[in-house]
């Protein structure tokens, strides 16, 4: 029978799926401009992917089958969330973030949508036999995974992270160009 928890359960992978998207879009723009930033936006979104695949292996496993079985997932939930969180902010740390190349109000929104997804989820209502908090809260938060998407794809690199002395050369030129453009 198809219910709440098989619904959750999708859910939970197609959020998954588009956490592995995200990254693997991530990982194919890096270049020498997000070499360090891109690569903790990879990591934000694997990890991501993997608390929605193990979230919808929760989901799917009866709750008959007893707390042995699913508490490691719930676990690895968790710690997945966390983990997408810590590498969100490594990631903005390391990038040269600019208001007005968009990065600010992508990221804001992300917070923002996510902030409202939790809420919902929160909120605890039962909406209909086929789709829970849960359900709605998975497919508010891959809104919300595209906004962080969209603010991965703006950040560059701040200046002085260097991985070699020929883009030790690119980033300086980089900065003597937007300092020129400042004066």
């Amino acid at each position: 029978m198809f219910d709440a928890d098989a619904t959750t359960s999708f859910t939970d992978y197609v959020l998954a799926a588009a956490s592995l998207g995200f990254a693997i879009a991530i990982g194919r723009s890096i270049g020498p401009h997000n070499r360090v930033s891109a690569w903790f936006w990879c990591a934000a979104f694997i990890a991501a992917a993997v608390a929605g695949a193990a979230g919808g292996t929760f989901h799917f496993l009866d709750s008959a089958s007893g707390d042995a079985a699913r508490r490691p997932l719930w676990t690895t939930v968790l710690v997945s969330m966390g983990a997408f969180g810590a590498f969100v902010t490594a990631g903005i740390h390391a990038a040269y973030v600019q208001r007005k190349d968009g990065t600010v109000q992508w990221l804001v929104s992300g917070i923002a949508v996510t902030l409202i997804g939790a809420t919902v989820q929160g909120l605890r209502l039962p909406l209909n036999q086929w789709l829970d908090h849960n359900g709605v809260y998975h497919l508010i938060q891959i809104v919300g995974l595209y906004l962080f998407y969209r603010c991965a794809c703006t950040v560059h690199d701040r200046p002085g992270l260097p991985l070699s002395h020929r883009e030790a050369q690119w980033t300086s030129r980089e900065t003597q160009s937007r300092r020129a453009r400042i004066r």
